[in-house]
């Protein structure tokens, strides 16, 4: 084929620079930027509009005249197959921006909660393999990053179990971001990739739950007022918050601490709200903190429900909204713990400014009142327990006993039975047997 003459300067990084542009498109009436480049490109009457694949202006002109030179030579097709940009040239970073990017435009996509905690699980595998590139996200760096992971865990005195469960949420995480229909839209906007962790194990070892013993149990009820009002038998933290920084720094080579010491003889009625919609609802620990007033309502009968539904800034798992009939003593005390009439939110303060970044609006709320229940015997000593999500966990036992598991599996908000009859559902109380009859 005969090389196409070109203009005068076409043969220069600077040239292809000043025809450099961006673009935009829009979902649901929101305007999303793309980041990378564009550059339009004429060969044999025909003009069409590339995407390059970095948002950096020189290396995108680089491009930009790479394409141009094949495109002179060889033609439209030559430019076509040169378009997918090989995944070994890509970051992690510029992965996880074009998994964001694809999720934008999905079909029935993962909550941005979901997505947040998948790229933040990949970069940990990342982190702990001491990888940057995605040419470099290989198998045997996946498990690279298990036995590192496991070292550290080890080191830490966490049970092997604990280490097992943690580590098959991380990768099955990360592994999502690798998911079938991710990869068709990513490899058609230039990104080509293989799955990574086909083939790699991200089973767990949950243990069945085991209900929360009553003596357990008839504590939290007493305490639990004194949580809300403030307990008058707590000696108040004498040091300033600043002097408790001053020597956590002296003691942890000058790190910060995370939190500061909670002050259980103040009120805190968050975290008593927390509990008792834990507790009494089965509500899991993002829906607690996203919770509104207008959840609930009476019916004709009277009776209250609440309604677990699609906000703004939360979706429900799974999708499904579910309801729940909430005793009425129960509404009675959560209105009386309400500390601003102003908020919309059962745990009160306003709705975070970025609802596609991971975490809870109410995080102090949420601590205060796992801290608390470990101090009563939940989850006690497991460096990972999660106190609250156990409070749902005896919701649906107490269910499932009482009504069935049925019935459990719908108010918890399961798709499958399966999870509930082997993960949330332990025998409360032993059924009196009346079938024997000893006669003589």
């Amino acid at each position: 084929m005969n090389v196409r003459k070109t203009r005068s300067g076409q043969s220069t990084v600077n040239y292809w620079k000043g025809k450099l542009f961006t673009n935009s498109f829009s979902k649901n009436g929101i305007t999303y930027d793309i980041p990378e480049y564009y550059v339009r490109l004429r060969y044999d009457g025909i003009t069409k509009k590339v995407r390059l694949h970095t948002s950096d202006k020189d290396e995108a002109a680089q491009e930009a005249l790479m394409l141009f030179e094949r495109l002179s030579k060889e033609g439209w097709n030559a430019v076509r197959k040169g378009q997918s940009r090989l995944a070994g040239s890509f970051t992690i970073e510029e992965f996880c921006e074009s998994f964001k990017n694809a999720v934008r435009i999905m079909d029935d996509a993962p909550r941005s909660i979901s997505v947040n905690q998948y790229i933040r699980h990949l970069r940990q595998i990342c982190s702990l393999a001491g990888i940057t590139r995605l040419q470099e996200l290989t198998p045997q760096a996946i498990e690279k990053a298990r036995d590192k992971y496991k070292a550290l865990g080890r080191e830490a005195n966490r049970s092997e179990a604990s280490i097992q469960n943690s580590l098959g949420i991380i990768i099955r995480n990360a592994a999502a971001c690798f998911s079938k229909k991710a990869r068709v839209i990513m490899e058609r906007h230039g990104l080509s990739c293989e799955n990574p962790f086909a083939g790699i194990p991200k089973s767990q070892r949950i243990e069945p739950v085991a209900a929360i013993s009553e003596k357990i149990l008839a504590r939290i009820w007493l305490e639990l007022p004194l949580l809300r009002d403030g307990d008058p038998k707590v000696k108040a933290k004498a040091a300033s918050s600043r002097d408790y920084i001053k020597i956590y720094r002296k003691t942890h080579n000058g790190k910060a601490p995370r939190w500061l010491p909670i002050d259980y003889s103040k009120p805190h009625p968050e975290a008593y709200c927390a509990i008792l919609l834990a507790l009494g609802l089965g509500l899991r620990a993002n829906e607690i903190d996203k919770a509104r007033w207008s959840w609930i309502k009476f019916d004709s009968k009277g009776d209250c429900i609440f309604e677990v539904r699609k906000e703004i800034d939360f979706t429900p798992k799974g999708g499904s909204t579910r309801f729940v009939r909430m005793p009425v003593d129960m509404y009675t005390e959560l209105e009386k713990a309400r500390t601003s009439l102003e908020s919309t939110y059962i745990l009160g303060g306003t709705e975070k400014e970025n609802t596609e970044v991971f975490g809870y609006r109410r995080r102090s709320a949420l601590r205060i009142a796992a801290a608390w229940l470990r101090d009563r015997g939940v989850e006690t000593g497991k460096l990972r327990g999660n106190p609250l999500h156990r409070l749902r966990k005896q919701f649906g036992s107490e269910v499932a006993t009482s009504f069935g598991l049925f019935q459990a599996q719908k108010l918890l908000g399961h798709s499958s039975p399966t999870v509930t009859a082997k993960y949330y559902a332990a025998q409360t109380n032993l059924p009196d047997l009346t079938h024997v009859r000893i006669l003589g």
